[in-house]
């Protein structure tokens, strides 16, 4: 689909103070400084979990959504934007100031955040695919299994070591692989085939290349070709977890023996017990999880070398 260069019109920033433990927060002049007399804008504060999703499902007189936050602040939003009728339904674009912020490599946004405004003003509107499971939606990622422990532990180690990005997820990681590193047997059907039993450590689903705050889970995911990626991995001990984790980083993992690359429009995967999942960073514990993609959902705002 072609990509419209056009005005932000109206703009509502919604920034969530608590993102990166608190450190939105103290940014936030620095962000309003950037904005002013850039663009056409209001800032509002998310209060409490769920409010940044409230507040976009609720807004009217609004062009363009502006989440001020990370992944968890852009699902929230999205959420919130989904739950409006179509033609109803403001661009959504993002200031990355989270931990993860892996949406904004989706989008080809910058970490610097002069230089993110800039490329907003500048930008243009892109449709792009919004994933679905169990009836909530997810802008980047879904994971099951040990990365979605891996998740869970970063969320314990942000508030208690005020870490962010890579360098969190890693610490998260190497807790998980040497002490909850199990495999999980599963029942999978891929696009309306007969399903399937198998093991796996862990299965990824995604519109962009990275999770995990810069994970190359899956290198030539795109936002906006109706699929989402997947990347199934083989259950694996120990020594060879941690020698293939410099390849999964670096995206080189693609053509390995124990991963599986893959594009769906729907799965779905059960279990006799429940598994941990994380979608956009956000923690789930599901006995079935129902997979799909609604392509081009959804307006996005990037810069304009990425039309």
């Amino acid at each position: 689909m072609e990509d419209a260069v056009t005005s932000l019109g109206k703009c509502l920033a919604i920034a969530n103070p608590q993102a990166k433990h608190g450190v939105t927060s103290t940014v936030l002049p620095a962000v309003r400084q950037l904005l002013d007399g850039v663009i056409d804008y209001e800032m509002v504060l998310s209060q409490a979990p769920q409010d940044a999703a409230r507040i976009a499902r609720e807004i009217t007189g609004v062009d363009t959504v502006i989440a001020v936050g990370g992944d968890g602040t852009v699902h929230e939003v999205l959420n919130g934007l989904m739950s409006r009728p179509a033609h109803d339904r403001p661009a959504m674009t993002l200031l990355p100031t989270g931990s993860g912020n892996d949406y904004r490599r989706t989008l080809g946004i910058a970490t610097d955040l002069s230089t993110a405004v800039r490329q907003i003003a500048g930008g243009v509107r892109k449709r792009m695919d919004v994933g679905t499971v169990n009836g909530t939606y997810f802008a980047n990622s879904l994971s099951i299994g040990m990365d979605a422990r891996v998740t869970a532990k970063a969320v314990e180690l942000k508030v208690t070591t005020g870490w962010s990005g890579l360098p969190l997820y890693l610490r998260a990681l190497m807790y998980v692989l040497f002490k909850q590193l199990y495999p999980h047997h599963v029942s999978v059907s891929m696009d309306g085939a007969e399903p399937h039993d198998l093991d796996m450590l862990l299965v990824a689903f995604t519109n962009g290349p990275t999770y995990g705050g810069g994970f190359f889970i899956t290198p030539d995911a795109a936002g906006d070709d109706g699929q989402l990626d997947m990347c199934l991995i083989d259950p694996l001990p120990l020594a060879e977890a941690l020698w293939r984790l410099p390849f999964v980083i670096a995206g080189k993992h693609t053509r390995m023996r124990p991963v599986h690359m893959s594009r769906h429009t729907h799965v779905l995967l059960t279990s006799e017990t429940p598994i941990e999942g994380q979608v956009d960073g956000e923690t789930m514990l599901e006995r079935s999880y129902d997979i799909g993609v609604l392509p081009a959902a959804v307006e996005v705002i990037v810069p304009a070398e990425r039309r």
